[in-house]
């Protein structure tokens, strides 16, 4: 065999030995994206009360969870504590600071205290684990201020505490909200987040 037929033979087995150690990571990353985006469509159950001075009931409306900005308090010093949209749930549930969108939407009209079906509401919560770092148990404490418009009294906002309790890496939990407005006290939600 020649040398140099020697020396190609051994730079293509090198070549396939040396594969394998490229990097692993091969995602997709297109994929990954338009999954998380498809999953951030899945809304997430809400109970409304809707009252006036003198009836009160409550009523399903639909809530979807959206976090542009999350700031971990318990992120490495190689990594920003800051993401965006896409967070990663251990760092959020470990300990960390939500800036948060709900566009919220009921099932029927406001009977008694005349609020528009949709509304947006916008704030911040601070989330601490409780159990197992977290991923067992966390809850989150925060407040919102909530826009939907009145067609009886022209009042268009109010403000709300929320407390919320997170379970399984809080993929799931309840979220309860106490509105400072008469027209609506009180609002209930099942959350679910996919990441």
């Amino acid at each position: 065999m020649s040398s140099h037929l020697k020396t190609i033979s051994a730079l293509l087995l090198l070549l396939l030995l040396l594969k394998p150690l490229q990097s692993q990571d091969e995602t997709n990353r297109g994929a990954m994206y338009r999954s998380w985006a498809l999953f951030q469509l899945v809304p997430s159950p809400v109970i409304y009360q809707d009252s006036d001075n003198l009836n009160s009931k409550v009523q399903l409306g639909l809530r979807w969870q959206i976090i542009p900005i999350n700031i971990s308090f318990r992120s490495n010093k190689f990594t920003s504590p800051v993401q965006f949209f896409k967070i990663n749930p251990v760092r959020r549930f470990t300990g960390s600071m939500d800036i948060f969108i709900q566009p919220e939407w009921t099932l029927t009209g406001f009977k008694y205290s005349g609020l528009s079906r949709f509304g947006l509401s916008a704030g911040s919560r601070i989330i601490l684990p409780i159990k197992g770092d977290g991923e067992k148990i966390s809850f989150s404490l925060g407040g919102k201020y909530n826009y939907r418009k009145d067609s009886l009294t022209g009042k268009n906002g109010f403000w709300s505490a929320e407390a919320g309790l997170y379970f399984l890496f809080s993929f799931v939990g309840i979220q309860f909200n106490y509105n400072f407005d008469d027209r609506s006290k009180y609002n209930v939600g099942f959350y679910i987040k996919y990441f």
